[in-house]
């Protein structure tokens, strides 16, 4: 069984939330993606910066038929996270918590929660491979429960998306643009993590 774990190709979704191109998180980011395009997975990486994205208007039009009355990019989104294998999903602390693109995205995912709960509908793509997540972050404060909040948000979209939740990699004191370069372990730590994701 592990040997056919080792022959499978894999869908991994990465989904970079914060507002900076080129960010902290988003560089962790990058490295775990390139970890796994090496070891010959199909990736892709979804910017939410680049998508047109409104906020939940907690109207509950979702719970009636499981659609989101509201047409923006997530429900392209929906559609990639509902096929990948794997997702990686790398935000940025603002004010305690996940940022605010993190949170919207999140927030719209209310559709999942109405097919899973109410509609009773699986996400899990039969005879497909256990699906996996991994979550990156970075903190500008290092308060010791600073990931507590970003972490139960993560753990419940994954949990809603059937998405079994990974050991994350979290990194505190790191706030300015490009800080993330000088820890001594965050890019190995993902390159770790990456292949522990794609090898479970």
């Amino acid at each position: 069984m592990d040997g056919v774990k080792a022959l499978m190709t894999l869908s991994v979704l990465g989904i970079a939330c914060s507002p900076r191109k080129n960010g902290n998180t988003t560089q962790l980011l990058l490295e775990a993606m390139k970890t796994v395009h090496k070891e010959g997975h199909k990736t892709e990486i979804v910017y939410l910066s680049d998508l047109n994205m409104n906020p939940c208007q907690g109207c509950n039009a979702c719970s009636a038929k499981g659609i989101c009355v509201i047409k923006d990019d997530i429900s392209k989104l929906q559609e990639k996270l509902s096929q990948a294998d794997r997702v990686i999903l790398a935000a940025p602390i603002f004010m305690m918590g996940v940022n605010s693109q993190t949170k919207i995205m999140i927030d719209r995912m209310q559709t999942f929660w109405a097919l899973k709960y109410l509609h009773h509908q699986s996400l899990i793509k039969p005879l497909g491979p256990e699906r996996i997540g991994l979550f990156l972050s970075a903190a500008g404060t290092e308060k010791t429960d600073v990931f507590k909040c970003a972490e139960r948000s993560i753990q419940t979209l994954f949990h809603m998306l059937d998405i079994r939740y990974a050991q994350p990699c979290l990194y505190s004191g790191i706030d300015q643009a490009g800080e993330i370069n000088e820890h001594p372990t965050a890019f190995d730590d993902v390159c770790l993590a990456a292949r522990a994701l794609i090898l479970s």
